[in-house]
């Protein structure tokens, strides 16, 4: 019966289902891939082109063939209407002329004008329920067709009889649509009740609820499937892939163009950097006219909030004109913020080796995270990333099982009528639908309780959530699945490279002893001008590569290092001593350089930790600088041509005076005495004591020269002033 319902007089028409009040179809799907086509609105000759090299790119892709295509006929939700016929008609004849494929037509806002005609070529039609509106075709703009236009192209495309009058409606309101029974065959039949040779052919008619006398038909969703023009309801792709257990449904983005293939390796943790080398690389794949992008996924990291907006960024470079093809490539594992990203692409590509017993590729391991996040954090990320899901065509329920222990996740399938449809539930929302008495049985547990959900790459590819399986991690696999030349690289500039390069932990250690060292020397050896320009660069750099992608975070790194080093400075010239403003100069430091690689001041106790470890690592390389500076301090003068860089300090003696550091018992005798410091003390200098110059130091604190001191304490050869 059903086939007799898809064809009449040899063409193509729409399938009529019987539906029940619940939206449920029944629709068989043979195999074969599925794609999703959004039409442009209005529908324009360039439209129709496009459309056509999209979809026939795809169906006669050796590779991966597609034996199904769904028609989006509202972009972004928004109503769709077009006046033009001609453009309407060509792709309703496209869309007819594919016999072999199964089209579905998805309206989930108002469809009118002409934009209705290539909705009734298809085979299928799905609405939103509520919102998804069919009809009118005469609107504003659209000018009258006669009886005959109507006949050759309308009626070609919705070859039915005892259906016509639903579709007569929707151009003349004065058709009063009414519904009973074929007097040859007691087929439900379709009839204008103004029309007498309507009539004579229906039995037992009654007016269809939910159509006006007198007005144009608008088919609600709900009163679509009543008079059996569509075949269920869904909201979104993802539903629209299960009514007809179809794999989940991606937009087929290259559009028809040839392909030409870009690789990037993403490793280490996801971060700033990360994601604005990525905005560089998409820059750059368009500018060289490249359409595909593999994304290499050698990373991690628990930042899944910047990891969602590197997703989201994502998910924008695939739309446009010059859209991107993104294939997320998961050679060995993508955990925590690498599972995020993935989710970002068009579609994701899994490790699966051939050989027995090899380790499959894994995907959405969020240990890490859940450890280090708070209760409350972690369920406001799993609604972002559960919604960043759902957005792109994957099970919601997905993420709710990877970031929750104790959801129990099955797979239902359908009975009966239903058979070909699946869904993943909890063991909760399955176990009330089958108390309702929905027809879904137990498939297989996805997800056991008590355990995350972690996916292997045959789980993945089951789920629909991995498009592909590759058996080796070799990015020219990925290329051979998809029937793609070699991928080349991308080149995002030379200076990413070398902040790359600059950004490898050892290096950002080396360059912050190197500064150390310099800053060191400078302050010890006056007159030593080279170590105080190596320093400055060297801080310069670890600054610019870490930082420059951080935002808030740099302002409040540079500040703290900044006040470091005036603390610093003023502890050596205004306040000589090793006191208050030393110590906090030193940590405010090194809190600056710590600061610098962060995207958020910590929040947990895990980001506490990492930050206490970068400190640490800049502390020990502080202290190695010092002991560096000290030997190069001790042996640079005795270095030929070396120490030709190093100035003579001026003398702060006064002319002809020589200070002289007394015998112990000499010095025992100075005790108690008076004299004038003729330099400043900071806290060593020189005092005159009559006619004797000596070398002393300060209790503590600056004395200027011409300061009145005593002598308060001789200890051997070494004699403490202070100031009276």
């Amino acid at each position: 019966m059903l086939s007799s319902l898809r064809r009449r007089a040899g063409f193509p028409v729409l399938a009529v289902v019987w539906v029940s009040l619940s939206g449920s179809a029944v629709v068989a799907q043979e195999g074969g891939g599925a794609m999703f086509v959004t039409v442009q609105n209005p529908i324009t000759s360039e439209t129709v082109t496009r459309i056509k090299n999209q979809v026939n790119s795809r169906v006669n892709d050796a590779k991966r063939p597609v034996s199904t295509v769904v028609f989006d006929f509202n972009p972004d939700g928004k109503p769709a209407a077009t006046t033009d016929f001609g453009s309407c008609y060509s792709l309703a004849e496209f869309i007819a002329g594919h016999r072999g494929v199964n089209t579905i037509a998805f309206v989930h806002s108002q469809v009118s004008g002409h934009t209705v005609l290539p909705v009734l070529a298809c085979k299928e039609l799905v609405m939103r329920d509520k919102t998804g509106v069919l009809g009118p075709i005469v609107v504003e703009g659209v000018e009258a067709l006669d009886a005959e236009v109507r006949q050759a192209a309308y009626r070609k495309r919705f070859n039915r009889d005892d259906r016509w009058p639903i579709v007569q409606k929707m151009f003349d309101p004065n058709v009063s649509l009414v519904k009973g029974v074929a007097k040859a065959g007691g087929t439900p039949r379709y009839a204008d009740a103004k029309n007498e040779e309507s009539m004579k052919l229906v039995a037992g008619a009654v007016p269809v609820n939910g159509v006006q006398d007198n007005q144009l038909a608008s088919y609600t969703s709900g009163v679509a499937r009543q008079i059996e023009l569509a075949n269920g309801t869904a909201d979104n792709r993802r539903e629209v892939a299960e009514l007809f257990g179809l794999p989940p449904l991606a937009p087929d983005i290259l559009a028809g163009r040839t392909p030409d293939v870009y690789q990037w390796t993403l490793k280490g943790d996801v971060d700033g950097a990360m994601k604005e080398s990525v905005n560089r690389v998409v820059r750059d794949v368009r500018k060289k006219k490249g359409n595909v992008l593999i994304l290499v996924l050698n990373c991690g990291g628990t930042d899944l909030t910047v990891a969602r907006e590197m997703a989201e960024d994502l998910a924008k470079a695939q739309a446009g004109d010059d859209a991107l093809m993104i294939l997320a490539f998961v050679p060995e594992t993508a955990p925590d913020a690498a599972a995020v990203v993935a989710l970002g692409c068009s579609e994701i590509v899994m490790t699966k080796p051939k050989g027995e017993g090899e380790k499959e590729a894994e995907f959405g391991n969020f240990e890490r995270y859940i450890k280090s996040a708070k209760s409350a954090n972690l369920d406001a990320e799993r609604k972002a990333l559960r919604d960043l899901a759902e957005q792109r065509g994957h099970p919601g329920i997905l993420i709710d099982g990877m970031l929750t222990r104790e959801l129990e996740i099955v797979r239902a399938k359908g009975t009966g009528n239903d058979r070909n449809k699946t869904r993943l539930m909890s063991r909760e929302d399955f176990a009330a639908a089958v108390k309702r008495g929905e027809p879904w049985v137990e498939d297989k547990v996805i997800k056991a309780k008590g355990v995350p959900l972690k996916l292997n790459a045959t789980l993945a590819a089951e789920l629909g959530l991995a498009r592909a399986t590759v058996p080796t991690a070799n990015v020219k696999d990925v290329t051979t699945a998809y029937g793609y030349g070699d991928a080349k690289s991308p080149d995002p500039g030379m200076l990413d490279r070398f902040a790359e390069f600059l950004r490898i932990p050892a290096v950002t250690i080396i360059l912050v002893m190197i500064g150390f060292i310099g800053l060191i020397l400078e302050l010890k050896v006056p007159g030593l001008t080279v170590p105080g320009i190596v320093a400055a660069l060297c801080f310069i750099l670890v600054f610019w590569s870490q930082s420059r992608f951080s935002g808030e975070m740099f302002v409040l790194a540079l500040l703290l290092f900044v006040l470091g080093l005036v603390l610093v400075g003023l502890e050596i010239f205004v306040l000589p001593g090793f006191g208050v403003c030393g110590i906090s100069g030193i940590l405010f430091m090194l809190a600056g350089l710590g600061l610098v690689t962060l995207e958020r001041v910590p929040q947990n106790t895990s980001e506490w930790v990492g930050f206490g470890v970068r400190i640490s690592t800049y502390l020990f390389a502080m202290m190695g600088a010092m002991v560096m500076a000290f030997l190069i301090a001790k042996f640079l003068p005795q270095v030929p041509y070396a120490n030709r860089m190093m100035l003579t300090p001026p003398s702060d003696q006064p002319h002809g005076a020589e200070s002289q550091l007394p015998g112990a018992s000499a010095a025992a005798e100075l005790m108690g005495a008076i004299g004038t410091s003729t330099t400043p003390l900071r806290p060593a200098g020189v005092v005159r004591f009559g006619e004797q110059f000596v070398d002393v130091v300060s209790d503590g604190g600056f004395v200027p020269s011409g300061t009145r001191v005593q002598v308060i304490a001789v200890e051997g050869t070494r004699i403490v002033v202070k100031e009276v």
